[in-house]
């Protein structure tokens, strides 16, 4: 019987040691995965931070820049609040109502100046169709004479950048005859 035991060992293959070995590769995968899923992690980790950065970051300048343009504009416009603080220390009983309307006149075009260089620009909408966009309606006004829905006065004048609008231009809006 031990000769056939013997024969039988030596017949049946090792299925022991193939266990062994594919348990190794399983564990060295597993390792190597395991392992991959860290450097995977960590990456994801790196850019998260990265982003996060890129984002503080970002907001921080666009915080500068704003505060910056904020202070060019208020810069520019130190000269009007000088000619004002002019007009204001002026004694009025040695001056006559057209210097001090001369001396407005001046501010007011050198304001005028300003804003124009920055893009700004008023607008008057008289005659124009109503723009619900552009026109803030404050009275109608029923006539024969215009077309209906067609800006008749303006009764402050709307101001634009460019094509974006910072304020709308208050007016009266003709209505048909009823």
């Amino acid at each position: 019987m031990t000769e056939n035991k013997s024969k039988q060992t030596q017949e049946t293959p090792d299925y022991e040691s193939a266990d062994a070995s594919s348990q190794a590769d399983t564990e060295t995968s597993a390792s190597d995965n395991r392992r991959e899923m860290d450097e995977l992690r960590a990456s994801v980790a790196r850019w998260q931070a990265d982003y996060e950065n890129l984002r503080r970051r970002s907001a921080r300048e666009l915080l500068e820049s704003r505060q910056a343009a904020e202070a060019d504009f208020a810069k520019t416009l130190l000269s009007v609040l000088d000619h004002f603080e002019l007009a204001l220390s002026v004694d009025p009983l040695q001056v006559d109502a057209k210097s001090i309307l001369d001396g407005v006149k001046i501010t007011y075009d050198e304001l005028i100046k300003i804003l124009q260089k920055r893009g700004i620009e008023a607008f008057d909408p008289v005659g124009e169709p109503f723009d619900p966009f552009r026109h803030e309606a404050i009275a109608i006004e029923p006539t024969d004479k215009i077309p209906p829905q067609t800006v008749i006065q303006t009764l402050q004048r709307g101001y634009r950048c460019g094509d974006r609008v910072l304020r709308s231009a208050k007016v009266k809006v003709s209505a048909a005859m009823s």
